[in-house]
């Protein structure tokens, strides 16, 4: 399910989540690229597919995809038409799909491992092969736990050099 991590350190072991590989986990769910006007993707629950727009890059097409998935597995089946664009339950569950896909894209340990060599967020979402929005994303909502955890992992890292 999960492969080297790209872009990391020289001698990394940590593994990356992919969400192609958690998509074929769910031969329900399918995928079309295409020529969206409006946004970079679209989960379509009815239909059970998930809408690419095909000028993605790579990069953003992974965290797009992750995204998407998050509103499948979170049970998310839309809002009313009109209604997505000024209603809390839209923000809601935008938030909460892009919670649930920058958990999974950035580990805790990989996070550690690249924010040890690369303190600039730009770089470090680069390293993890992520968009900086989705990094930014997975920082501002570390728990408490997540918190302590990652610190001590920077302090040794830092004592160690």
């Amino acid at each position: 399910m999960s492969g080297p991590r790209a872009g990391g350190a020289e001698g990394a072991t940590t593994t990356r989540w992919s969400p192609w590989a958690e998509l074929r986990l769910h031969p329900d769910i399918l995928v079309h690229r295409c020529r969206l006007d409006d946004g970079d993707g679209w989960w379509c629950p009815q239909e059970r597919v998930i809408l690419l727009d095909e000028r993605l890059d790579r990069c953003r097409a992974r965290c797009v995809l992750a995204h998407e998935l998050a509103h499948a597995q979170l049970g998310h089946a839309g809002c009313p038409p009109g209604y997505a664009q000024r209603g809390w339950l839209a923000r809601r569950q935008e938030a909460q799909a892009d919670r649930w896909a920058a958990r999974r894209l950035v580990t805790l340990p990989s996070l550690a491992e690249v924010l040890a060599e690369r303190p600039d967020v730009e770089a470090a979402a680069a390293a993890l092969d992520v968009t900086a929005a989705v990094l930014r994303c997975r920082l501002e909502r570390l728990d408490a736990g997540e918190r302590s955890l990652l610190c001590c992992a920077l302090g040794r890292r830092e004592g160690a050099a």
